[in-house]
């Protein structure tokens, strides 16, 4: 099975206004794969992700690599300031 999201945006933009001529929709096909905006896809991805998990009953807690160290830094007798009432 392949989990790859593919659009042919030629193909889309023929479907979409099939009038055009094939020279307007390579000009326009371009310009929206040059500029496209890949960031939101994943960001539905993401939202999808943790939707079927939590459907799936998967945990994703601690699971996504980021580990954030606890600093274990505490005052105990502060001095006297205007900081430190």
């Amino acid at each position: 099975m392949s989990y790859t999201i593919k659009i042919d945006v030629f193909q889309a933009v023929q479907d979409f206004y099939p009038g055009l001529s094939i020279k307007d929709v390579e000009s326009i096909s371009t310009k929206i794969v040059g500029q496209w905006d890949y960031s939101n896809i994943y960001d539905d991805i993401a939202e999808q992700i943790e939707s079927d998990a939590d459907e799936l009953g998967i945990e994703l807690e601690g699971k996504d690599g980021v580990h954030e160290e606890e600093t274990n830094v505490y005052v105990l007798n502060p001095p006297p300031s205007r900081l430190f009432p």
